[in-house]
């Protein structure tokens, strides 16, 4: 399994990774808008250090956003 490394700009990560370490460029997760905003679906178009960037999977025009690691969670594992 790849581990993403501090810096690592092209780390691939799992479309639906079940593992905070596997998230990485093509990924989906959940990020929230602000702090009285709920969870919405995400994609990870980009790495820098520690913050990746992302585009809200049912808004891509809207602007990217910039997230932590620690503030994105993982998609529920099972089906919908």
């Amino acid at each position: 399994m790849n581990v993403l490394r501090s810096g690592d700009r092209t780390f691939v990560g799992q479309p639906e990774p079940r593992d905070p370490t596997e998230i990485g460029l093509g990924s989906l997760v959940l990020a929230h808008e602000g702090p009285d905003e709920g969870w919405w679906e995400a994609e990870v178009i980009g790495i820098n250090g520690r913050v990746f960037s992302l585009r809200w999977r049912d808004y891509p025009t809207q602007p990217t956003i910039l997230r932590k690691a620690t503030e994105l969670a993982l998609l529920p594992s099972g089906e919908a």
